[in-house]
Parts: C-alpha cells; structure tokens; sequence
C-alpha cells in the first residue's frame, strides 16, 4: 500500500468558534483532540502516582485553572498554525502534498525542542513547541490515506525512525469547498476534517481520523513522561515553587549593597528553611556592562556559599545593563517568584523595558528594587559632571509598580537598615 497526501489545506478545523462558523458543530477540532488529551493523561498520571504513593480509597482530582491556562497556551500554538503566514500555506506542518520526510523531520525536531525546554525548565517554550507538535501528527490522520488504508493504529514511524516507513505516493487533492486547488487534478479529494460532505470528501470517515489523532496525541504526552520523568507534567499542573531572585549591580560602587543583599538573602533563607514558603530554587544574576551568568540552585546553602563570593569590583559609566539582567532573571525563574534587584545605576538598556515589562505580566512575578540614591559616590569612569537626573529609576519604578513590587529609595549609609524591606516584603503573600 502506498501512503497517499493531500494538496494544501487547513486540518482538523482549529477550535469551537470554526466549528460555529461553518455549522460543522459535531466536528472534532484540534481543540477538542488536544484538551482531551491532556486532560486525560494528566489524570491518568495523578491516578497512577497517588496510588505508587500508597493512598487507599477513591480521591477526587480537580484540575485548577492554573492547568487550563497552561492547556490553553498549547492549544493557542496549535490553532496558530493555521492562521500565522509563515505556517499556514507550508505543506510540510500540514502534512500535504508530497511532503511527508521532511514534515517528519520537523516533527523530530519539535520533538527535540520540547524535550530540550523542559529540562532547561521552560515551559512556556515547551507547551508552544508541544502544541506545533500536535498539530501536525494530528493532520496526518485527517490529511493521508491512512485510514483509507484500513489502518487502526498509529502510525509508529512519525516519531520513532526506527519503526518501518510507507512508501509515499504522488499528491492526491485535499478537497472541499476549502480548497483552491480543488477543480485540478488530482481531483476528488481525501481530507476527513470534517464529518461534512461541504467541507471534507471523506467525510465519513472523520470519526476514525479523529480517533486515531486523539491516540497518537495521547501516545506522545505517554513517551513524554517516559522521557523526561513526571517533570513533564509541570508543563500542564504548573506546581513549580516560585524562585528567590537576586539581580545584582556587581561595579565597585556597590559594596554596602551586596553586603546586605548577602545578609538578607541569607536571613530571608533561614527563616523559611522549615516553613511552607520555602523556595523551590535560588537565583543570582550578576551585572554590570555585562550582564549573568545566572547561577541557580535548589540548595540552599550551595546557594548562600555562592552568593559569599560575590564581589564588587570596577567602575564604569552610570547607566548599567540592568534591564537585561532582569530579562534573564525572568526567563529562567518560574512564574510567580520573588525578584530583588540591587543597584545604584539607571538602565544603560532602556530600549528592553516593553519586553521585560510584557515578560513580568506573563510570569507573574513581583519586583522590588533596592536603589541606593547617594549622589556623592562617583564612579570611576564617569567623565560627566552633570548632575544626575531625579527620575533616573522611573523605569525601575513602573516596574515595581506592574509586578506589585516596591521601589525603595536611600543612600549607601542607610543600605543596611533599609535593606531589611526586601525580608518583609517576602513575607508578604
């Protein structure tokens, strides 16, 4: 048997407004297929380990919002594929035409993506990867013959080279009222989008397609799991323990505040060593011109012998790149952490305030900022004797303000005492 591809078209229609708009309202969209799928082996997995864990009886398992949200991040990235220029037209995300080695080279490739992400720790990279993924292995059930084939199974080889390849035959026409190419040869048309006959040749066989797309979803969050551990489901659950931030101003200057940024974090770390709010990781981004590396740790007393080595060395001109250093301290703490930033500087790197602005809504994490004001202290390198200009720190300010952080003001005397505002303020839910 040959595998057979249609000509470019849309897929599985993308969500429940497609289905409303077209009447198709019996259709299986690739919403519906990735919702539950996930919903399914999440709970299959919450079974399975509340039972590894010993518990007796039947537990009631709720999924919260925090996991639809995360379910919603997944299926925006699937229904997106339809509707972005640079993926819409292009057979081999849809698995059309006669593309259908190089659209299981990009399914590999999504594959290394999202397993890559998830152990660096980044879901969000992970769920928008996952959800491309998904989109295209469930296209192949609606866009080839192979339910035509007679197949009921999966298609093993899409995401397992070493399982046996089809032959692949020239293009048949996708079909429908859809598709533009659907009056040339080949005519006639093979998509199963839709159980319509307006909008899908074989319509009759939508349900098989769709059931086999739901099978080879589910099959792919199985060898997740299989693959990176239960870790992977902290793409969906997002139980992440929020991080204890430091973004650090490390130019010479800045000795009394790394001082009592030392003695804070590690105050702020004793006292919840036996609580309830301990963090689930501790990060330090250094910066001055340059800015990281990022040192994170989930121990903290490998963290606090880190911190011990941190020094104030060098001068420089006043703006520093202190915006860039806050980018990379969101981009590797889980959502909902606590970031403190150090410095006497204003932002060298202005022209990322949008970006970081748009990634601290996304995390939901607070922001405070520790500024230390003294006017007297020049740095070494500062050429200009102009004075410096009062809302120097307004960025930092709006920051703060959006994150539902602070912005605490005072001089290199006081950094000691003032400092203390960073151990309240986390204290605070």
């Amino acid at each position: 048997c040959l595998l057979v591809l249609a000509s470019p078209c849309k897929g599985f229609f993308p969500d429940f407004w497609t289905n409303f708009l077209t009447l198709s309202l019996n259709s299986y969209t690739h919403q519906y297929i990735t919702e539950q799928a996930i919903r399914n082996i999440t709970l299959e997995i919450l079974r399975e380990t509340t039972k590894q864990n010993g518990a007796h009886g039947e537990k009631e398992i709720r999924l919260d919002c925090a996991f639809w949200r995360a379910v919603r991040d997944v299926v925006i990235s699937n229904s997106e594929m339809d509707s972005k220029r640079a993926t819409k037209f292009d057979p081999v995300y849809h698995f059309d035409s006669e593309q259908v080695d190089s659209s299981i080279t990009m399914l590999q490739e999504f594959w290394n993506r999202i397993v890559l992400s998830i152990q660096a720790e980044q879901y969000d990279s992970a769920r928008h990867a996952l959800g491309q993924l998904f989109h295209s292995i469930q296209d192949f059930y609606s866009h080839s013959n192979w339910v035509e084939m007679g197949k009921r199974s999966v298609y093993l080889h899409l995401l397992q080279p070493d399982e046996p390849a089809f032959p692949v035959a020239n293009k048949c026409s996708h079909g429908g009222i859809l598709d533009s190419s659907r009056h040339q040869s080949a005519k006639g048309g093979i998509n199963k989008d839709t159980p319509s006959l307006l909008f899908s040749p074989h319509h009759y066989l939508h349900v098989e397609a769709a059931t086999l797309a739901s099978e080879a979803t589910m099959m792919v969050l199985r060898d997740l799991k299989d693959t990176v551990g239960l870790k992977a489901f902290l793409l969906f659950s997002v139980k992440q323990v929020p991080a204890l931030v430091f973004v650090m101003d490390t130019t010479g200057s800045m000795f009394e505040e790394i001082t009592a940024a030392k003695l804070r974090a590690h105050s702020i770390i004793q006292s919840r060593a036996d609580s309830t709010k301990q963090p689930g990781k501790f990060l330090l981004v250094p910066f001055h011109d340059p800015f990281g590396p990022v040192f994170e740790s989930d121990d903290p007393n490998q963290f606090m012998e880190h911190m011990e080595t941190l020094v104030a060395l060098g001068g420089g001109d006043e703006p520093e790149m202190c915006l860039s250093a806050i980018q990379l301290a969101l981009t590797h703490s889980p959502p909902n952490s606590e970031i403190f930033v150090f410095t006497d500087a204003s932002p060298k790197d202005s022209y990322l305030f949008d970006a970081v602005k748009a990634l601290t809504l996304e995390k939901r994490s607070k922001i405070t900022f520790l500024l230390t004001q003294d006017q007297r202290r020049r740095r070494r390198k500062r050429s200009s004797k102009i004075p410096l200009s009062p809302d120097r720190f307004s960025l930092y300010s709006t920051l703060s303000v959006l994150s539902g952080g602070m912005a605490v003001f005072t001089t290199n005397s006081d950094i000691h005492s003032v400092s203390t505002i960073v151990e309240d303020n986390t204290a605070v839910d």
